[in-house]
């Protein structure tokens, strides 16, 4: 939503009964005209004597990224993935890609995700935060055809070996999200699209 009214509460009500989801607001609720005459302008960017600094470009508003328990679960830490203010890439230009890789600590990986309009000095979240879907992933390779992981308790891995994780995700042109998390040398994988919470 974008606009003055997106500032009031009801049109925001009547959304959310209308279409059974969260209403979003701009975060430039009030510069919809500017940015709107700034994309008409832009227009003009296809002309050969227009350079690359004339171009719009969509970009992370937000810093996207997921919570982290530290120190056997005493202490929650952010592990941001995407900065506010990466450029997406334009239509037909590959994804963005960020990877992971580590040595899991417990038998599940449940993994919060969320964005923030700002971050503090500490790199941890502050300001507005959204909270995006939440995954749970079989690091026990025993658990990997489990049917239902969020009635299995947490445990320690007392035996990890070489056991190791890898996260990758990918951002298309659209800002569509998506993870694909591998156990290796077992070798299992499973993809994921996160999306915000509703």
């Amino acid at each position: 939503m974008t606009g003055g009214a997106a500032e009031l509460p009801p049109v925001a009500r009547i959304l959310r009964e209308s279409f059974g989801r969260k209403v979003r607001r701009s975060s430039y609720m009030r510069s919809a005209s500017a940015i709107g005459l700034a994309i008409r302008a832009s227009g003009s960017a296809d002309s050969p004597q227009a350079s690359s600094a004339d171009q719009l470009h969509d970009q992370f508003n937000r810093n996207f990224g997921l919570w982290r328990e530290a120190d056997h679960g005493g202490t929650i830490l952010f592990d941001l993935i995407f900065p506010r203010g990466v450029r997406l890439p334009a239509p037909g230009e590959p994804p963005l890609m960020v990877e992971r890789l580590y040595q899991p600590a417990h038998n599940i990986g449940h993994f919060r995700y969320l964005e923030s309009s700002q971050l503090n000095d500490q790199g941890q979240p502050t300001g507005e935060i959204a909270n995006w879907d939440q995954i749970q992933f079989p690091f026990d390779a025993q658990l990997q055809h489990h049917p239902n992981l969020p009635t299995v308790p947490i445990a320690q891995l007392t035996n990890p070996g070489n056991l190791r994780i890898r996260e990758q995700y990918t951002c298309d042109s659209t800002g569509s999200l998506r993870v694909r998390i591998t156990a290796d040398p077992a070798g299992y994988t499973r993809e994921y699209s996160i999306a915000q919470s509703a």
